[in-house]
């Protein structure tokens, strides 16, 4: 009996799954969870950590995450071997290579460009609707109604009293919508009849606010145009080349761009730099595409208009991967699944292409 008992103690010890503690940081769509939660209560979610789930599962280990804030804090903990490996949106770099080892490409990507989406309007028609929009609010609306109608009753009232004038029609009805027209072809052209004393005060001054309005959505419609020649001038990477460009100060994409020539503006999060796009601060903002798509979508979605957009060329070609520390005997276990959760089975999509359908939808 003891025998029998000591034997299936072995059996579970030996049976038992081993646990690994996997290195994870934030990076949307890859790895999300809510950093005010206590590590314990966390419930990591994203394209990477369903991989890593999945490859656990085929490896038979248990999974415990260890938090970190930015990559660099990741590559030194793999590096410190304080974790067996480390999974987010980490880009294979030689330079990381020297200080840990990488699997195989997890996935394969490249940078990409976002910018201010009122900036890349391809109609100028409609460019210049959206301005007429802004500028033409609920109270700017609400107050040149407003000014319209003392003007043109003023002018009627003017003119009835003229009684060698025959401008408007002496009867109010008439007379008003007469008025009206006046009003409205007063505001961009000089085409009444000679008129004498406060008629013609009444008609300069009507004049004058009509070239005043004329000037001002003048102005801005070629500020608007001027800054969608500048969002429309990006068609590859050549053209960011002079152009004040946001890009991550500790992100791989900077060291690029610096090489390209561009004119950078480093900011410590891909927030802050969606913060300078919009307030006209920056021209574009330079990361890893399928980020920058999964945060447009998001934020366009949330604001129910299209305010960001993320232009379809791609260069830099790059490729994440799962690191471990240097002589890791975990990789090439890790790089076999990969593999396997790349082939298709049949019709069927490849797990890899699954996780990419729900993750990092390009629409």
């Amino acid at each position: 009996m003891k025998i029998i008992l000591s034997f299936m103690l072995l059996f579970s010890l030996y049976a038992q799954s081993e646990t690994l503690k996997i290195g994870i940081k934030p990076s949307e769509p890859w790895v999300m969870y809510d950093q005010n939660i206590s590590e314990e209560n966390r419930k990591p979610i994203g394209f990477s950590v369903d991989l890593w789930t999945k490859i656990a599962s085929e490896l038979k280990v248990d999974t415990e995450w260890v938090y970190y804030d930015s990559t660099s804090a990741l590559i030194d903990g793999a590096n410190n071997k304080k974790i067996d490996t480390g999974i987010s949106a980490i880009t294979i770099t030689s330079t990381r290579e020297k200080e840990i080892d990488f699997s195989s490409s997890m996935y394969e990507l490249g940078l990409q460009v976002m910018v201010d989406a009122s900036k890349t309007s391809s109609s100028v028609l409609e460019l210049m609707a959206k301005e007429i929009k802004k500028m033409m609010n609920l109270e700017t609306t609400i107050m040149f109604i407003l000014f319209l109608l003392v003007t043109i009753h003023l002018r009627w009232i003017v003119d009835k009293r003229d009684k060698e004038s025959d401008l408007f029609s002496k009867k109010y009805s008439e007379g008003i919508i007469d008025s009206f027209w006046w009003g409205i072809t007063m505001l961009i052209t000089w085409e009444t009849p000679p008129n004498k004393g406060i008629a013609r005060v009444i008609d300069l001054m009507w004049h004058i606010v009509g070239i005043l309005a004329v000037s001002i959505l003048t102005a801005i419609v070629t500020s608007a145009l001027t800054a969608q020649a500048i969002g429309g001038s990006i068609r590859s990477e050549k053209d960011l080349v002079g152009k004040y460009v946001a890009v991550v100060e500790s992100d791989a994409p900077r060291r690029y761009m610096e090489k390209l020539g561009a004119n950078i503006i480093p900011v410590k999060t891909i927030a802050d730099g969606i913060k300078l796009i919009r307030n006209g601060k920056a021209e574009a903002l330079v990361h890893d595409g399928p980020r920058l798509v999964y945060l447009a979508n998001k934020i366009n979605k949330e604001e129910k208009k299209k305010v960001l957009t993320v232009l379809p060329f791609k260069f830099n070609p790059q490729q994440y991967g799962i690191i471990f520390p240097d002589n890791s005997k975990l990789k090439e276990s890790v790089d076999r699944v990969l593999l396997k959760l790349r082939e298709s089975n049949g019709v069927e999509k490849s797990f890899h292409r699954q996780l990419k359908d729900k993750w990092l939808k390009t629409n």
